[in-house]
Formats: C-alpha cells, sequence, structure tokens
C-alpha cells in the first residue's frame, strides 16, 4: 500500500522522534544498561593499610566494588550465580580471608548467611545492611558456636567484628515469622526452621570448606599458589 506525502511525512517524523529518543535513552544515567564486573578466586581484594586481603573461593559478579576507610563495599554481589547480595560490607586486618559462600534470603527463612576461611589472627568486619528483624546473630568457629563477646561483637548499626577466629568462620542471621511465640500448630519445618537452618548452614560450610582444601593442596602441588 502506497503511502501520501502526508502520511510518509508523518511516519518519516515518528522514526525520526523515535531514534532521537533512543539516544537521549543511552546518554542519560536511567538509559544505562547495567554492567557487572566478574571476578575468579585469583582476584584479590586488598586493604594496604590493615595488612589484609579479601578473596572469593568460587566465581562472581559485583556492580560496584569500592574501597572507603578501609572496608570493601560491593553492590550486587552474586557469587556462581546465587541470589544478588545489595550492599556487602567487609573489611579484613592482620589477616586474609576468603569467602567461601555469601547468602540473603528474603523467604520463609529470612536473613544472611556468609562462609569464610581465615589465615592470620588478625580482625575480620562484615555488614550486610540488612533491613530485617526478629532475629539474632550465631558465629561459629570451626563448627562450634561461639558466644557473644567471646571472639565476636556486634555494634548497634548491625556490624559483626570478628576476632581470634583460625581456620573456618560461619555467620548466620535468622529471622523468622512466629519466632517466640507458641507455634505448636505450624508445621514441622517451621516450628524448627532454626535448627534446621542452622545444620543446613554448617553442613553446606563443611562441604565447600572440604573443596576449598582441596583445591589449595592441588594448586600447592602444582605450584599454582
Amino acid at each position: 500500500m502506497l503511502l501520501s506525502n502526508s502520511n510518509s511525512a508523518v511516519l518519516t517524523g515518528i522514526v525520526a522522534a523515535s531514534v532521537v529518543i533512543l539516544v537521549l535513552l543511552q546518554l542519560s544515567p536511567f538509559g544505562l544498561a547495567q554492567t557487572d564486573t566478574s571476578f575468579s578466586p585469583a582476584d584479590k581484594f586488598t586493604i594496604p593499610a590493615y595488612n589484609g586481603n579479601i578473596s572469593f573461593a568460587v566465581n562472581g559478579s559485583y556492580a560496584n566494588a569500592t574501597l572507603k576507610n578501609d572496608m570493601w563495599t560491593f553492590t550486587n554481589l552474586r557469587l556462581n550465580n546465587s541470589e544478588t547480595i545489595e550492599n556487602l560490607e567487609v573489611s579484613a586486618q592482620n589477616s586474609e580471608i576468603t569467602i567461601i559462600w555469601a547468602q540473603v534470603s528474603n523467604t520463609t527463612f529470612r536473613g544472611a548467611f556468609l562462609s569464610y576461611f581465615v589465615e592470620g589472627q588478625g580482625t575480620q568486619t562484615f555488614n550486610f545492611n540488612l533491613n530485617i528483624e526478629g532475629g539474632e546473630w550465631s558465629v561459629l568457629f570451626n563448627e562450634d558456636f561461639i558466644a557473644e563477646g567471646d571472639g565476636w561483637t556486634l555494634s548497634p548499626d548491625q556490624t559483626l567484628t570478628i576476632t581470634g577466629a583460625t581456620e573456618n568462620v560461619t555467620l548466620l542471621y535468622i529471622a523468622l515469622e512466629g519466632l517466640g511465640r507458641n507455634n505448636a500448630d505450624l508445621p514441622f519445618y517451621e516450628r524448627h526452621s532454626v535448627a534446621i537452618a542452622t545444620a543446613a548452614a554448617v553442613a553446606v560450610t563443611v562441604a565447600l570448606t572440604v573443596g576449598v582444601r582441596a583445591k589449595r593442596r592441588k594448586d600447592l602441588d602444582t605450584g599454582d599458589l
């Protein structure tokens, strides 16, 4: 079907306007596509003033990573295609840490989980910047629960400071609906959610740590480290 001159002019105008809009969207910060940066276990995030290093045991990506006040802040951190952690702050002083796994969940088991391997008897600091309440933090050294004040402290802004840890450390925060009230009528998995989630976290930690240790031994044997 042939277009009249007037219709052709209108179509040309629409196309031209569309091109202009697309160009403006590309130039506008609202139109920029998000480009994540990938990393691997070989990458290290150093903290020179603290003599600290941070690395990850698995591949991952982040939208942004900045070092400020001797603390690395990772925005939209994702490890090995897991759920995205919107804002994770990590610091290490006189120690080198390898984050084995980190996860934030907003489902029935609302909370956070992070496991890491540490070398050097220094201090490590973490903040997930969580907006959840009604739960509590648990810290494990080598699969053993450690009481608050005896190896770790929690500041009012939910910053965890770990001191004196060696080898494996697990940080676990669980906030559950119905926690602290009569929940006898709830399903079994909800009545025992804390125990189940803790056991799962420990199991994941053990399994991942075994894998990291095996890889470290292999790297040492092959001279890759």
